[in-house]
């Protein structure tokens, strides 16, 4: 356990030390979540586009439903459960990390919220649409957003790890119970062309 810790400090320590103001300015922003609301009004847009109203809605519906849940889950089946410290609250730790304005995050950071929203909206849109250039795009977005938590010293590799398998596993359980096990299945209902 103590050497898969070291590796996880090593990772964070070179992440996060490979670092410039360019880098700063782009990671800070994209780790705030005001800065993917044009992808996420996009995506709704999107449903609505390819599907009738209908299915459109339910898509919206178990999308914000999934993200929620994972956000939820996150905080208070594992943060506030396993109390890990955030490497910037660390106290072996925290003295050797870049912060980039300041920002330290809260107390607790196992598993990370930003990778568990990242990747159940990722994986419900995986199993929507399959492997197209949005949902691509989507996985590129998260693990950038996932990648930016480490180089700004607020999570380590193992609480994006985490994150990320807690968001998708949510994200497949709802898609399927929603969409998959009831008769009101997607594939009764091809998207516009």
């Amino acid at each position: 356990m103590e050497y898969l810790e070291l590796i996880d400090r090593q990772l964070l320590l070179a992440i996060n030390g490979f670092n410039s103001p360019f880098l700063d300015f782009i990671f800070y922003h994209i780790s705030q979540t005001i800065t993917g609301m044009p992808l996420y009004l996009f995506i709704i847009y999107y449903f609505f586009k390819k599907f009738s109203k209908p299915r459109a809605f339910q898509y919206t519906v178990v999308l914000v439903l999934s993200v929620a849940l994972a956000d939820l889950t996150s905080v208070h089946l594992f943060k506030n459960l396993f109390e890990r410290y955030r490497p910037s609250h660390n106290t072996e730790i925290q003295d050797m990390l870049h912060y980039v304005n300041e920002y330290q995050g809260g107390k607790y950071g196992f598993v990370s919220s930003h990778a568990a929203n990242l990747f159940a909206l990722a994986t419900f849109l995986l199993l929507v649409f399959k492997r197209n250039a949005l949902t691509i795009f989507v996985f590129i977005w998260a693990c950038l957003g996932s990648y930016s938590r480490m180089y700004l010293g607020v999570h380590y590799p193992s609480d994006i790890i985490g994150g990320a398998l807690l968001g998708a596993l949510i994200a497949n359980i709802l898609y399927r119970f929603y969409f998959v096990n009831m008769t009101n299945t997607p594939s009764a209902e091809k998207s516009k062309m």
